[in-house]
């Protein structure tokens, strides 16, 4: 098939543009002076509740399990930024919408605070956040972000150092601390 042009992007050419005007250095100041400002000056803290897969004893079918089966790592505090908290309707399902309606919560963290307390969220873990008003509130994670390679969250393209986690609110016969 001579003339028709390859789809694949070349992988052979490094990417040198950005070191040119930045660089790792520059990367790890910027990350600093962001922690400061989040965990210094905002100190809005959720503690995380990872489940123990190794000790938690799944259905053999769906690999679900029951709430109070649920075995968990020791709880770990982390620093946030609380992006969004907001009411809205459940899913519609075959055209049938919901009257019920559920809290979502969206939430920020620094790459590299996960990475020191060795943890990495994800998908069905569960979140404690204090609000001030109504006391403790237990979440689940619905989306860890564990992918995290969109360009809005690098500094210039350079590399990636924060994740967006996007969880709903739980009611306490699934989870209470």
């Amino acid at each position: 098939m001579a003339g028709k042009k390859s789809n694949k992007i070349k992988q052979h050419l490094p990417l040198r543009r950005i070191s040119s005007f930045f660089n790792e250095d520059e990367f790890n100041l910027e990350v600093q002076m962001g922690r400061e400002w989040l965990e210094g000056d905002l100190n809005t803290i959720v503690v995380l509740f990872r489940i123990d897969i190794n000790k938690t004893q799944v259905d053999d079918l769906y690999g679900e399990s029951k709430p109070h089966e649920k075995h968990y790592l020791p709880p770990v505090e982390l620093k946030v930024r609380i992006d969004s908290m907001e009411e809205s309707e459940l899913e519609t399902r075959d055209n049938i919408t919901s009257r019920e309606s559920q809290i979502k919560m969206s939430l920020s963290v620094f790459t590299q605070q996960l990475e020191e307390k060795n943890v990495d969220p994800k998908r069905g873990d569960y979140l404690g956040y204090n609000d001030g008003t109504k006391g403790m509130r237990y979440f689940e994670i619905i989306n860890a972000d564990n992918r995290n390679f969109s360009l809005n969250k690098t500094i210039m393209g350079y590399k990636p150092y924060w994740r967006r986690i996007s969880c709903i609110l739980i009611d306490s016969d699934v989870f209470d601390g």
